[in-house]
C-alpha cells in the first residue's frame, strides 16, 4: 500500500472506531439503567438472585474505597507503612515534567509510546 492508501485507511479506521465508541456508551448507559431496574426489583422482592426464562441473575456485592480526604489517606498509608492500598502505575505528566527538569527518579525506566495524531483538512 502507498503511504496515502495507508493514511486512508487509517482515517476510515478510526471514524469506525468512534462510531462503535459511541455506539458502546449508548449501550453501556441502556445497561446500567437496565441493572439498576433490576436490582430495585429484586430488592422489592428481597432477592439476592433468581432464573426468569433460562437466565440465572445474581447481585454481586463488593465494598468499593471513596476517598474522601486524601491527606489523611496519604499520611494514614505512610505511618502504616501501606503502599499496597495504592495501585502501582506511576502519573506520566509528573515523571515526564521530573525528567524535564533533569531529575532521575530510581526505580523507573523510561519507554517511548508511539501514536499517530490525524485531522481531517
Amino acid at each position: 500500500m502507498t503511504l496515502g492508501e495507508l493514511i486512508r485507511e487509517r482515517y476510515e479506521l478510526r471514524e469506525e472506531k468512534r462510531e462503535l465508541a459511541r455506539q458502546d456508551k449508548n449501550v453501556t448507559a441502556l445497561m446500567t439503567i437496565n441493572q439498576d431496574k433490576i436490582i430495585e426489583q429484586l430488592d422489592a422482592q428481597s432477592l439476592d438472585s433468581t432464573k426468569v426464562n433460562g437466565v440465572n441473575v445474581t447481585v454481586g456485592k463488593q465494598q468499593m474505597p471513596s476517598v474522601t480526604d486524601w491527606d489523611a489517606f496519604y499520611a494514614w498509608i505512610k505511618e502504616n507503612d501501606a503502599f499496597y492500598m495504592l495501585e502501582r502505575r506511576p502519573s506520566a505528566g509528573p515523571y515526564r515534567e521530573m525528567l524535564a527538569m533533569g531529575e532521575e527518579i530510581p526505580g523507573v525506566g523510561t519507554f517511548v509510546k508511539y501514536s499517530i495524531n490525524m485531522t481531517k483538512t
